[in-house]
């Protein structure tokens, strides 16, 4: 494992990130059943989770190409992303910042039926 995965830092961002995707994924399951302040809070905490994983993708693409530990990791968030869409050439940045959009969508249309 490189320093980069044994960082503290780093290692509590991959659990926490855990801990918010499995909060989704349970959330998503019952989803429909919701309250509406239930719903709001999962479009929240899906949203923290797209920026978190957006930082520290940033993170993993300069830890430099010394690391490819790290550039793997990187490689492999990038093709998960082409699997959803993205273009081989489509920086990931834009598809965190479109998945960040969507879900602020889902949010402002939440919030008009409770209008």
């Amino acid at each position: 494992m490189s320093d980069f995965f044994r960082s503290e830092m780093v290692q509590g961002d991959l659990q926490e990130l855990a801990k918010m995707q499995e909060y989704c994924m349970k959330s998503m399951v019952v989803f429909p059943a919701l309250s509406p302040e239930k719903k709001m809070e999962y479009f929240d905490v899906l949203q923290e989770m797209i920026e978190k994983q957006k930082v520290f993708y940033a993170r993993l693409k300069l830890s430099g190409p010394d690391n490819q530990e790290a550039q793997d990791m990187a490689d492999s968030i990038k093709q998960a992303a082409m699997m959803y869409g993205a273009s081989e050439h489509e920086d990931a940045n834009v598809i965190f910042d479109d998945l960040i959009s969507k879900v602020e969508t889902m949010k402002k249309a939440l919030e008009a039926e409770g209008s």
